[in-house]
C-alpha cells in the first residue's frame, strides 16, 4: 500500500528507514511505488538521507548505512590476494565445463583460475572480455578463441563497450562464469563498473546456464552497480558454503551453490 502523495518528507524518510531497516538495500523504483511520489522525489531524499549518514546510494537504489559495501582494490592487490581460495573456484568451475561447449569467460583474477584448471584437450569454443584469458587460453587449450571487440581498459586488460553486447548477441553460449563485487541477500549480484555490469547482463541474457564466481570475502557486500538477482543465475561457484540466511535467498531462486576444495 503506498503513501500519500501528499506525505511530509520526514514520513518518506521514516518510510526509507523502515523498508532499509527490513531489507537492508532498496531499489528506486520500488520506493516510487510505496511513497506514490515521483523518482526525482525519491532521488531527492535519498540523497539528503546519505547527506545525513542514514544510507549509502548505489546504482538503482541504496543500502543501509551499516551494511557492508565494498571498495574496489587495484587490479595487482587483486591479482594477489585469496590465491588459494581463487584457485579452489577455478578447479570447481572448470569441472561444470563439458567437452566441445560454448562458454564465455568474464574479466577478473578469479577467472583465470577457471582457464589455469581446465582440461588442455578441452575442444569447445572460449569468449571473452579479458585480454589475460585470452592469452592464456590460446597458450594452454586446444579450443578456438574469440575476444569480444571493444575498449581496452588498462590495468586488467578488460575489453567493453557496445560493439562487444552487439558481438556478444551472435553467440548462445552453454556456460558463462561471471566476476562479481559482491553479492548479498538484498541486492543479488553486485559489481564497481558500470561497463561490466551492462555487459554481464548481455552475457546472462545469451548464455543457457550463467555462474557467479565468488570467493567468501563477497559473501553480504554490495558493490555500487546491481548487475541481476540469483534468479537469472544458474548458480554460484565458491570456496566456503554462504551464511544461512544467504544460501537460502540463493536456494529459493533455484540457484545452485558448488564449493571448491583446496
Amino acid at each position: 500500500m503506498g503513501v500519500a502523495h501528499s506525505a511530509i518528507p520526514a514520513e518518506r524518510w521514516s518510510v526509507i528507514e523502515q523498508e532499509l531497516a527490513a531489507h537492508e538495500y532498496v531499489r528506486t523504483i520500488d520506493l516510487v511505488e510505496r511513497l506514490d511520489v515521483s523518482v526525482e522525489t525519491v532521488r531527492r531524499d535519498l540523497a539528503v538521507m546519505e547527506s545525513r549518514g542514514a544510507l549509502v546510494r548505489v546504482r538503482g537504489g541504496a543500502v543501509a548505512a551499516g551494511h557492508k559495501t565494498r571498495v574496489e582494490s587495484s587490479y595487482s592487490e587483486r591479482s594477489e590476494s585469496s590465491q588459494q581460495e581463487k584457485a579452489a573456484i577455478g578447479r570447481a568451475a572448470a569441472a561444470l565445463v563439458p567437452d566441445d561447449s560454448t562458454i564465455v569467460i568474464d574479466v577478473g583474477t578469479t577467472a583465470l583460475h577457471v582457464v589455469r584448471s581446465m582440461s588442455p584437450s578441452f575442444q569447445g569454443l572460449l569468449v571473452t572480455n579479458s585480454l589475460p584469458a585470452a592469452t592464456l587460453a590460446s597458450e594452454r587449450l586446444s579450443c578456438g578463441v574469440v575476444v569480444l571487440g571493444g575498449r581496452v581498459r588498462r590495468g586488467d586488460l578488460a575489453v567493453a563497450g557496445m560493439r562487444s553486447h552487439e558481438f556478444l548477441r551472435d553467440f548462445r553460449p552453454d556456460l558463462a562464469f561471471l566476476g562479481s563485487g559482491g553479492i548479498s541477500t538484498s541486492a543479488g549480484l553486485t559489481d564497481f563498473d558500470y561497463d561490466e555490469v551492462q555487459l554481464r547482463r548481455v552475457i546472462i541474457d545469451v548464455t543457457a546456464r550463467a555462474w557467479v564466481l565468488a570467493d567468501s570475502s563477497k559473501f553480504g557486500t554490495v558493490a555500487p552497480f546491481r548487475v541481476t538477482g540469483f534468479d537469472d543465475l544458474a548458480g554460484v561457484v565458491t570456496d566456503q558454503q554462504p551464511p544461512g540466511e544467504l544460501a537460502d535467498t540463493i536456494a529459493d531462486a533455484g540457484a545452485e551453490v558448488v564449493v571448491g576444495t583446496r
